[in-house]
């Protein structure tokens, strides 16, 4: 028999039935890849650009990393030469806030975004790393090549008990951008 001091019976009998009643309410949740035209779709703007410096800043109780980028192109929306991104984490002096999927850029990177405003009105990047193509120069081709940040962390896939790479991976930028210019002009013409 398991004896317990008067003060811990009711939380080991609360936590007990939380535990015994939670496995058969939970249900698990698959988040689906959007596609590159839902990405278009879902994004205020589509940028390509160079992040310049980053800054961490308290913010509503919350760390947060503010990145400011110089805007080499618009491929969708209009946007101003410089832009900065919202991204929550970072590190505060020995603080460190770290959230899975939230992009991190280093100064000097360049990048192609997906941007949407936030509800407080700064802007951040469509679906994280699903919005985030890191640009790089393939001497073997001589062209600039996009990869999604989604295609660096495999994801689970139920149906097959395995892990799946998903997301565009070396695409030429020019490609990149005929995809998003396209894509935007088939939504505007289906309104």
């Amino acid at each position: 028999m398991v004896k317990f001091a008067c003060g811990h019976v009711i939380p080991f009998i609360c936590f007990t039935a939380f535990g015994l009643l939670l496995p058969p309410l939970a249900e698990s949740t698959t988040l689906v890849q959007l596609s590159l035209g839902q990405l278009v779709n879902s994004a205020r703007a589509v940028v390509h650009a160079k992040a310049i410096k980053n800054e961490r800043l308290w913010h509503d109780g919350e760390i947060w990393t503010v990145t400011t980028f110089r805007v080499i192109e618009n491929w969708k929306g209009s946007s101003p030469a410089e832009i900065t991104v919202w991204m929550i984490g970072g590190q505060m002096g020995r603080i460190m806030s770290f959230v899975p999927g939230a992009p991190r850029f280093r100064p000097g990177e360049e990048t192609v975004l997906f941007l949407e405003p936030t509800h407080a009105g700064e802007m951040s990047i469509t679906a994280w790393g699903e919005g985030t193509f890191r640009v790089r120069f393939d001497a073997r081709t001589g062209e600039s090549c996009a990869t999604q940040d989604t295609v660096i962390a495999p994801e689970y896939e139920p149906a097959t008990h395995s892990f799946q790479h998903s997301g565009i991976r070396n695409w030429p930028l020019a490609v990149l951008k005929m995809r998003v210019v396209e894509a935007e002009a088939a939504h505007r013409s289906a309104k």
